[in-house]
């Protein structure tokens, strides 16, 4: 019924191998996917619509964010060309706690109001309490997303719509995944999470550093952006009024 698997790059052996030792542990069946690593010394990925992306953010992807994107993107395709119904994605940089596999066995179990969960997140986001899944940890909904690519359980009806939706590659993965105003997917959470970061690793995704923008540049990002902020805040607005009887955390 699920499918498991572990991103991480080939020849990434201590990585592997400290996932290697903690999924043994949970007694899930699971496979490492080697992961796509890119180099922009052969041009461009094919993928990579440059022109939307410079509009948007005026700054090229990193390699490693691209490699990233594409990964997890395969990982999608290879999920439905299946037959499980489920897929849970992990990176191999994460910090799987006590209570993972049964917030795990809680989802599989009762798939009727969610279609992608994400199990931890990059930031602290104020959380919508939907159900108490294992312990102390709820699925929760979310207005602003916490952003992250660590973990996550998703269906094959939210799995279609990425793949769609990531054909062209403009954004870092968990950016266009937070973009449910386009998409059409409920990106929904754990809170709080069982899985989290593990900061002994160093990022395989690159410096982080961006040039400076002209002021041509600047006007023609934020001219961009905010043609998407309209139709994002609409959405936003109906969420709030959907969640907003709800008790939230943090």
């Amino acid at each position: 019924m699920i499918t498991v698997q572990c991103i991480s790059l080939a020849d990434e052996h201590a990585r592997r191998a400290y996932m290697r030792a903690q999924l043994d542990a949970c007694g899930l069946p699971y496979r490492f996917f080697d992961a796509v690593r890119v180099d922009l010394g052969r041009g461009w990925p094919d993928a990579y619509a440059r022109d939307r992306r410079l509009r948007h953010s005026g700054v090229d992807m990193r390699a490693g964010e691209m490699g990233c994107y594409l990964s997890h993107r395969e990982v999608w395709k290879a999920f439905l060309a299946g037959d499980d119904q489920l897929c849970l994605v992990l990176e191999d940089d994460v910090e799987i706690g006590p209570d993972f596999a049964a917030v795990v066995d809680a989802l599989c179990r009762d798939t009727g109001d969610w279609e992608f969960v994400r199990l931890t997140g990059v930031f602290q986001r104020t959380a919508y309490p939907l159900r108490r899944l294992a312990g102390e940890h709820f699925l929760v909904d979310y207005l602003e997303q916490p952003n992250g690519t660590q973990g996550y359980l998703l269906n094959r009806r939210a799995a279609r719509r990425l793949v769609d939706y990531t054909a062209d590659m403009a954004h870092a993965i968990d950016m266009a995944i937070d973009r449910e105003w386009e998409h059409g997917v409920n990106i929904m959470g754990v809170a709080p999470g069982p899985i989290s970061h593990q900061e002994s690793f160093e990022t395989t995704l690159g410096s982080a550093s961006k040039p400076r923008l002209s002021l041509r540049q600047k006007l023609m990002r934020e001219l961009h952006r905010a043609g998407g902020n309209i139709r994002k805040q609409l959405f936003l607005a109906k969420k709030r009024r959907r969640l907003g009887d709800k008790r939230t955390v943090r």
